[in-house]
């Protein structure tokens, strides 16, 4: 990666605030691409060619200097990124007094680089990814896409994987906080990243407890599954959970809603034909018998448990239910009847 004068008057610009004498910023051809003095630029800059010959530090005194081309007295260190030449910095004054300063400029400069290098890196990655996971969405060839996150990606998909699904409003900031609580909890995600326009995607390893996550909004994990298809699947049972069940600030897991998400996968057509009857009238009821129906389906079906959490004697628990049996014509205490109503309920 080599200084272009876009970066080097950033830097320039942001350490000028700190070093009171001139600084120049050369590239790898010695040409000045950004300069306290802005008369400088495009000069070509006899020391810091000197420097890009012999790859080592140059003290330029007063005495010296006329030998080198629109030079003047200082110190020029070359600039390295990742074992290659970037540039040279030059600081103008007496190299004893400025070489100090001439290191810790270099120093800067490296860092710049470097941290430009990573994020370009990182973004390039994150596009390739998420070109990868839209063609596994859409079902491509799942050989083809292990190869490709194999030998591309550098990522190997032979194990098994959880999706993690996270609902917000702020997809691109929230990747970023979820990325830093990832690195937190030294997880390895293979990826994290913003989906359509209000979801951020997680494919993690699969591991026995799930750490917690801060979310605002509804989250969901899908089931472990093996490799590319295995990610693609989990990612479906997540998303659909959501769909059913989502609440925000809550994270559900798929493997306890398998039931709602066999009901809420019936073609359209069937639903109406075998609810319409009994939707209409149910939804005519008051708030108290669809809270109590919840409440009997989450609770298993169980009188005891689905009174004591709605604060409520059995007896009325059973005149709740027999109301619902008169008015709807299902009975929620009889299988099959129940599964009706599930699937109503969880339509609505």
């Amino acid at each position: 990666m080599e200084l272009t004068d876009h970066l080097g008057q950033e830097i320039i610009h942001r350490l000028s605030k700190y070093i009171d004498v001139a600084i120049n910023l050369m590239d790898p051809t010695g040409k000045i691409v950004a300069s306290t003095d802005h008369a400088r630029i495009n000069q070509v800059h006899g020391g810091a060619q000197r420097v890009i010959e012999t790859l080592e530090a140059q003290q330029i005194t007063k005495d010296i200097s006329s030998q080198y081309s629109n030079t003047k007295p200082g110190v020029n260190l070359p600039i390295f990124h990742r074992g290659e030449l970037a540039g040279v910095v030059g600081l103008t004054g007496d190299p004893d007094q400025v070489y100090q300063a001439a290191g810790m400029t270099q120093g800067s400069v490296e860092i710049a680089l470097e941290q430009l290098y990573i994020q370009k890196q990182s973004f390039y990655q994150e596009r390739q990814w998420n070109h990868w996971f839209h063609r596994l969405i859409s079902d491509e060839d799942m050989e083809e896409l292990e190869k490709e996150a194999r030998y591309s990606l550098r990522a190997d998909l032979k194990k098994a994987w959880q999706v993690l699904v996270f609902q917000t409003t702020s997809p691109f900031d929230f990747t970023e906080r979820l990325r830093r609580q990832a690195e937190q909890l030294q997880l390895r995600p293979l990826f994290i990243l913003p989906f359509q326009e209000n979801s951020v995607v997680m494919p993690l390893p699969f591991q026995e407890h799930i750490p917690p996550f801060q979310t605002e909004g509804p989250a969901a994990v899908g089931e472990p599954g093996y490799s590319a298809k295995g990610i693609y699947t989990s990612f479906q049972q997540a998303s659909q959970s959501i769909e059913i069940a989502g609440k925000a600030g809550e994270m559900i897991y798929s493997g306890a809603f398998k039931v709602e998400r066999l009901l809420s996968s019936i073609t359209k057509e069937t639903y109406i034909e075998i609810t319409e009857p009994f939707a209409n009238r149910l939804n005519r009821l008051e708030a108290p018998y669809l809270e109590t129906l919840d409440s009997f389906f989450k609770n298993d079906l169980k009188m005891n448990r689905t009174a004591d959490e709605l604060h409520i004697h059995r007896n009325t628990l059973h005149y709740r239910l027999d109301q619902v049996h008169k008015k709807v014509g299902l009975d929620a205490r009889c299988f099959k009847d129940a599964m009706i109503l599930q699937a109503i309920l969880i339509n609505r």
